[in-house]
């Protein structure tokens, strides 16, 4: 595993409050869109998509620890997340997570049918900051693997810290 890079309070508390404001895009069986958002609950389609199951993981093997990475680079590393998910038998749709009004975007998947354990390990072995818990029936979380970020003086509404 990399290093972590080191990073001020305020960019933690930067970094954060920008997933708070990405919208995490899917693209459903119907190839209609939906989209997730930290703190809010689960569109309609989304949660009919996951069915029985607690929750879905919105997640990405892209650009660990926010390092940007070459568009071969995020490719090989996102093909081999869907391989391990396909091997987990969990089930998967594809999505792009962006910040309205901003260039930034990333390729992602919204994971469904694997425990919570295997989320964190994959988010983990991808070197993730975080990604979004979306319950069947609760508001949707950030999931943070990056326990030093919990005293950056963030409000720790729709966050929970992983430890790692």
């Amino acid at each position: 595993m990399s290093k972590a890079p080191d990073e001020t309070s305020v960019q933690i508390r930067e970094l954060l409050a920008l997933y708070r404001r990405t919208h995490y895009c899917v693209v459903l069986p119907d190839h209609s869109g939906s989209t997730i958002q930290i703190g809010a609950t689960a569109p309609g389609a989304i949660a009919n998509w996951f069915g029985n199951d607690e929750f879905a993981a919105y997640m990405t093997s892209c650009n660990p620890r926010s390092q940007t990475l070459s568009d071969r680079q995020n490719d090989e590393r996102l093909a081999d997340l869907r391989e391990r998910l396909h091997a987990a038998g969990a089930r998967f749709l594809e999505g792009i997570a962006s910040v309205p009004d901003e260039a930034w975007f990333e390729p992602s998947l919204l994971v469904s049918g694997i425990p919570l354990a295997a989320v964190d390990a994959l988010a983990c072995l991808y070197e993730q900051n975080a990604v979004v818990i979306v319950p069947a029936r609760a508001l949707a979380r950030l999931r943070v693997f990056r326990s030093a970020w919990r005293d950056a003086g963030v409000d720790p509404t729709d966050l929970d810290y992983v430890t790692t």
